[in-house]
């Protein structure tokens, strides 16, 4: 996590596209007509301050608006985004900057401000718990932050002593942290909260810096670990994992205070491939992970199998992934190999072919379907 600053500019980011027939485009007509769909990039900017930006993708004429934020509103966003949120009941886009010691909440339509809660100390992450509820995960205080957006009011702080926690996933009435430890404390565990009472309920022991979670459509929860990093000698290297828990199975064992056991276990073999950015073909019934840190290749494979997937599915340099369900689209937020230039939201089909290339900014950070 990162000590926060907040830092004022003007944030010119040159973005072109290239539409899927290979034609020019200057991004700067993309207004969405009804029945069209948006991704939303979230761009966290150059190192290891600068302004972050926000993008956004027609899903169908494929073209890219740069600037959104900028253009809605008086002054720039803030610094280093590390997470961003679409919550379309409240019409809410909220981000994470850390670099601002800030969350902020601007209208999902027309991307002007409605607020922001300051004063948010090393944080990373975001979810939704209830309508007048948001989770930030924040390692200062060794737990989250829970917020009101509705009047951008700090409702408390939840401390969990949990070192690093980051990634948070939610489903009904529980949430998921995932406890990413540090160099020197390796926490290798997921704190489980029960959301209407902002109660811990017990912590799972999953393998070694847990960083992201996906929910597939039978309610199974996987969890991947990065495995610990060994810098004086990276051949020591511990090995990533892939953890399967059943929630119907887990709430059961929540309710009856039994012992929860993951259905399965799945361990990587290349203690050099450090798996993070797990995302889920709901259709197709496939994960997808980022290997190596912060950046490296897209690997996929079934949700179903008894082994995880060591060969890259396509080869890059990539931050993040999402995957579009409604129009079966991997995507990949890539950086060239020099991080402060401009990087790539590039989309492939399912098997990894690509479809679309766009620059969109130094260090695209997060994708959101709206």
């Amino acid at each position: 996590m990162k000590k926060l600053l907040f830092v004022f500019g003007t944030l010119v980011l040159g973005l072109s596209a290239c539409t899927k027939d290979g034609s020019d485009s200057d991004g700067d007509n993309t207004t969405n007509l009804p029945g069209q769909r948006t991704a939303l990039i979230g761009i966290e900017g150059t190192s290891p301050n600068g302004i972050s930006s926000l993008a956004s993708y027609n899903i169908t004429n494929q073209q890219v608006e740069n600037n959104l934020y900028r253009k809605a509103n008086i002054n720039p966003m803030g610094a280093q985004m590390s997470d961003m949120m679409i919550d379309a009941e409240n019409r809410i886009l909220s981000f994470v900057l850390p670099g601002s010691d800030k969350v902020l909440f601007a209208d999902l339509d027309d991307y002007k401000l409605i607020g922001s809660t300051t004063g948010l100390l090393r944080i990373n992450n975001i979810a939704k718990t209830a309508a007048n509820r948001y989770y930030v995960s924040s390692a200062e205080i060794e737990g989250v932050y829970i917020v009101n957006p509705l009047n951008q009011n700090l409702v408390e702080e939840f401390v969990f002593y949990g070192t690093n926690p980051t990634a948070i996933t939610v489903h009904e009435d529980l949430a998921f942290v995932a406890i990413t430890g540090d160099p020197i404390v390796m926490d290798s565990t997921v704190a489980i909260i029960r959301t209407g009472v902002d109660t811990l309920i017990t912590k799972l022991n999953v393998g070694r810096f847990p960083n992201s979670f996906v929910i597939d459509n039978n309610n199974n929860m996987y969890i991947l670990c990065a495995g610990d990093y060994n810098a004086a000698n990276p051949a020591m290297s511990g090995i990533g994992s892939l953890w399967k828990y059943n929630l119907d199975t887990m709430q059961m064992a929540i309710d009856s205070n039994f012992v929860i056991s993951p259905d399965t276990v799945l361990y990587f073999t290349d203690n050099q491939l450090k798996p993070h950015s797990l995302a889920f073909d709901p259709n197709g019934n496939s994960l997808y992970y980022v290997g190596n840190s912060p950046t490296g290749n897209i690997y996929s494979m079934s949700a179903n199998s008894n082994r995880v997937s060591e060969n890259p599915l396509v080869s890059g340099n990539f931050y993040n992934i999402a995957f579009d369900g409604v129009d079966q689209e991997l995507y990949g937020l890539r950086t060239p190999n020099d991080i402060n230039m401009d990087g790539d939201l590039q989309v492939f089909d399912p098997v990894g072919s690509l479809k679309t290339s766009i620059r969109v900014g130094v260090k695209p950070r997060d994708v959101a379907f709206k």
